[in-house]
């Protein structure tokens, strides 16, 4: 209770407090009711002398006697006690059943789910009151016992509340029997019961103490409202305030208040003590609405803090050195469309304030590109959003972001601008392209209508003539067929197309500075290419000035002129991207571009012996995915062999949907082939039940793209990397700890973590807990599925160091799943590459990656940009229009 009070903070423990004290309150007089009430709830007179009916308060009875006789105060102290009888009844029934139908329901899916779904429908459809009417009359039946009668309208309450447990944790259950942690327990052969309890229901009992408490009120008035119908417990058998209200109705004519007002107000308070703690435990449970300090750090930036300082340390830094690469080009300032001067921003938080960009300068010129670089935490998005004005309300911006439009030159201040001034400029003088197309354009609007809204917003023009102007911009931007497919919704787009139609709207207007935030990030490399070229045409043909914010330092060579990097809310430097590229000046930015993997300059591993033997063989394994009703199934993997040997790294690239991720699933048996074998040695999996495949996952190890999804996060370290451990063997806790430790040890991280949570690691950090839990059992074959695609590059180089250091160490054979050549470049002995299900090229890394004899696969290596700004530019002549019809 003292932990939850100070998880809360301002009005939010006031609140808590106060709900706290009410239900208190209530418990005590439901607990002591025969000490503390003067009399029994139906008592009616003392050594023979009666109350009186319907006596005002006075000192023998201080809240007067109801029509009956009987003291009211005792009444609504009995009350309290039947009330919180039922409810406590009431919502550990609900619990009780409604919580494991929910999650096996959820978790079984099929027919089960089905009939169960059916049935709390309908349960859920009949009134909420009229069904606990129906129940209580059933249910109680002839019973006029307290017992009885409190139990029948229990039950009563029970059938209303079931429906909501059930559909809540059913719902919580779909999501989270998908997420890579159950994948994780699946792989090393946990049991069903195992992962329901340990992994499903730990991550979906959160929100079932918020429904409890919000029951608990329902309850409350449900019971109350029983009682004042004449459906709810015997009078004789227990005082019940509904039945007491009932009673006091024709009172409140005759001016008799008191017999209704008590026990009403006892309602009233209930309720809201029931409703605050509710209220405040949804917002103390719900990680979403909890602020972060200004004195505490995400384990990310703390890596981040001790690659800057070891940079710095090994290499000094001087502080004249320091300030002239962090300082502003004058030159560029002169002519500048956009010029931030000390630019800072701090969110308020219930804590101390976060300082989140702190005096940031930089400029970007008509036509030039400026690149805004950096890790995690760094502050590029921050600083473009206060430039946007599109910070919440609780950022606090100073400093200063002039806009000079136009070509008169009139300097225009962003920061301070009111909201309505503000949508002037958005999209007319400033517009933005945001990083995931897919959320930034609205699902319930054709492209067309939100390109028409855009341009009609900022231009007197009829909706024809806008609509005109729509085709023109998707023909513009590179869209095929923007005609028709200006009718299109975004769903009806690749992820290529929806960046395609966000540069459209930001263009459409011919704004003097577009800001880009990470506009390639969530596309393939190919596509990513073309939006680059796109990017850059559009720049030489409108004269825009664009703000490139990335942390991908292979486009920053690409397309940048300029480049700003930040570290923790500061510029450290900033340069022409040759300049910075070749002569980086601060110590921070020599390690960041060192971290960075080059295509073509990885060395790969040594080729493995022809006769060494095969871990993983796949014989035409195919998947398909049935389709739905009247559409045709959906084959991901088509006709696939493979065999990865022992001590190999076999990457497998190629773009998204090209079934590589699917491929490593059916390796070890998340997912069924629907033709062909898989073979791990000599055992074909496909041919084994799960009870059977258990006993064999001691020799699969699989780690996961999101290190933050991989790990459960109610489970700590310890117990996430001894998980195989307690399934697949026999060691005793003792033996456990020690091979846990000793696993820790192996990826480089202290054995003090074992008690700490996953949220209380860096995404490096839990990556190699990751690795550790998959290592755990010794086994013969691993699947990485883009392990570092989620982590920064300085963490991405650590981790890729370890993987490999580990695997010459073990020897395990490794399906290394990834869209990243580079990595691929300087981990693997062979390389296969995927597209539309088959394999279209497959052969050692030398051979694919510098020699490549396929056209699609010399796209892919040509869509690749190098942090180099001189080979790039080779590159691109280089390739010349082998991208033109990539999408």
């Amino acid at each position: 209770m003292i932990s939850l009070l100070k998880s809360t903070r301002g009005l939010q423990r006031g609140m808590l407090v106060a709900g706290l004290i009410l239900v208190s309150v209530f418990l005590i007089l439901a607990v002591f009711a025969p000490w503390l009430a003067p009399y029994g709830f139906n008592e009616t007179r003392v050594d023979g002398v009666p109350f009186g009916t319907q006596q005002p308060p006075s000192a023998e009875h201080w809240w007067g006697t109801t029509v009956g006789g009987q003291d009211v105060l005792s009444r609504v102290i009995y009350g309290a006690r039947t009330a919180v009888a039922v409810i406590v009844l009431a919502v550990s029934f609900s619990l009780v059943i409604g919580v494991p139908l929910g999650l096996l329901s959820g978790f079984l899916s099929g027919p089960v789910d089905r009939a169960l779904v059916l049935v709390m429908d309908a349960l859920y459809a009949f009134p909420s009151l009229l069904l606990a009417i129906v129940v209580a009359i059933v249910v109680g039946g002839g019973s006029s016992g307290v017992v009885g009668g409190v139990l029948a309208a229990a039950i009563a309450l029970t059938v209303v509340f079931i429906p909501q447990y059930f559909r809540v944790v059913r719902n919580a259950t779909l999501a989270v029997k998908v997420e890579p942690y159950v994948d994780a327990a699946r792989v090393v052969g946990t049991r069903t019961p195992r992962i329901l309890f340990r992994h499903i229901l730990a991550n979906v009992r959160q929100s079932v103490p918020v429904i409890a408490t919000l029951n608990a009120s329902e309850a409350i008035l449900t019971l109350a409202a029983l009682g004042f119908l004449g459906f709810g417990i015997e009078p004789s058998s227990a005082a019940e305030w509904g039945y007491d209200l009932n009673k006091a109705m024709s009172d409140a004519t005759n001016g008799i208040w008191w017999t209704g007002v008590f026990p009403g107000m006892a309602i009233v308070l209930m309720v809201m003590g029931v409703t605050l703690v509710g209220e405040s435990l949804n917002d103390v449970l719900n990680p979403l609405l909890k602020a972060r300090g200004g004195d505490t750090t995400t384990s990310d930036e703390e890596e981040i803090s001790a690659e800057y300082a070891a940079a710095v340390a090994e290499a000094g830094l001087d502080s004249e050195v320091a300030e002239e690469a962090a300082a502003v080009d004058e030159d560029v300032r002169r002519v500048a469309t956009l010029s931030l001067t000390d630019l800072a921003v701090t969110f308020r938080t219930g804590a101390a304030p976060v300082h989140a960009v702190k005096g940031v300068s930089f400029d970007v010129a008509p036509g030039e590109v400026v690149a805004v670089v950096g890790e995690s935490g760094s502050g590029k998005s921050v600083t473009s959003r206060a430039v946007m004005g599109l910070l919440p309300a609780t950022a606090v911006v100073s400093g200063s972001a002039l806009l000079r439009a136009g070509s008169g030159g009139d300097s225009r201040e962003m920061i301070g601008m009111s909201e309505r001034k503000l949508r002037t400029v958005r999209g007319d003088q400033v517009s933005m392209i945001f990083q995931e197309p897919g959320t930034a354009l609205d699902p319930v609007y054709t492209v067309g209508w939100q390109l028409v809204e855009m341009i009609r917003t900022h231009r007197d023009i009829s909706k024809k003539e806008a609509r005109a102007r729509a085709v023109e911009l998707l023909d513009l931007v590179g869209l095929p067929d923007p005609e028709r497919r200006v009718d299109y919704y975004p769903h009806q787009l690749s992820g290529g197309q929806k960046q395609r139609v966000m540069i459209a709207m930001a263009i459409a207007l011919e704004p003097d500075v577009i800001i880009a935030d990470e506009p390639t990030t969530a596309l393939d490399v190919t596509v990513q290419a073309a939006i680059i070229e796109l990017l850059l045409d559009l720049r030489d043909r409108l004269g825009t000035a664009i703000v490139l914010i990335t942390h991908n330092m292979g486009v920053v060579a690409d397309v940048a002129d300029r480049a700003v990097v930040m570290y923790r809310g500061e510029i450290v430097e900033q340069a022409p991207v040759d300049r910075l590229f070749a002569a980086p000046r601060h110590p921070y930015t020599r390690r960041l571009l060192d971290a960075v993997p080059h295509l073509g300059q990885g060395v790969g591993a040594p080729p493995v012996a022809e006769d060494a033997p095969a871990v993983l063989t796949m014989q035409g394994v195919t998947v398909e995915f049935a389709g739905r009703l009247g559409q045709p199934s959906f084959r991901a993997v088509d006709d696939v062999d493979l065999v990865v040997r022992r001590g190999e790294v076999l990457g497998l690239v190629g773009e998204s949907g090209s079934g590589k991720s699917t491929l490593g699933r059916v390796a070890v048996g998340l997912q069924k082939a629907t033709e062909g074998a898989v073979l791990i040695g000599d055992v074909d999996i496909t041919s084994q039940s799960d009870r059977r495949l258990r006993s064999m996952r001691g020799r699969f190890g699989f780690v996961f793209q999101d290190p933050a999804a991989s790990l459960n996060p109610h489970l700590t370290i310890s117990e996430c990397v001894a998980e195989p451990l307690k399934v697949q063997s026999d060691l005793s806790a003792s033996d456990q700890r020690a091979k846990v430790a000793a696993l820790l040890d192996r990826v480089q991280l202290p054995s003090s973590y074992a008690g700490r949570y996953p949220h209380e690691l860096s995404g490096g950090q839990r990556q190699r807990v990751s690795l550790a839990r998959a290592l755990a059992l010794d086994p013969d074959l691993l699947i990485a599925d883009e392990p570092t695609s989620a982590l920064d590059v300085s963490v991405q180089a650590k981790v890729l160091d370890l993987f490999s250091e580990l695997q010459r160490d073990l020897q395990f054979a490794c399906l290394f799943i990834s869209h990243d050549l580079a990595v691929v470049d300087a981990l693997a002995n062979r390389v296969a590459v995927m597209r539309h299900g088959r394999i279209v090229e497959e052969g050692t890394r030398q051979e694919v990656l510098h020699a490549p004899r396929e056209e699609y696969t010399r796209q892919l290596i040509a869509a690749v940009p190098v942090p180099d700004p001189a080979e790039q530019r080779r590159r691109r002549a280089a390739r010349g229009a082998l991208l033109t019809d990539v999408e």
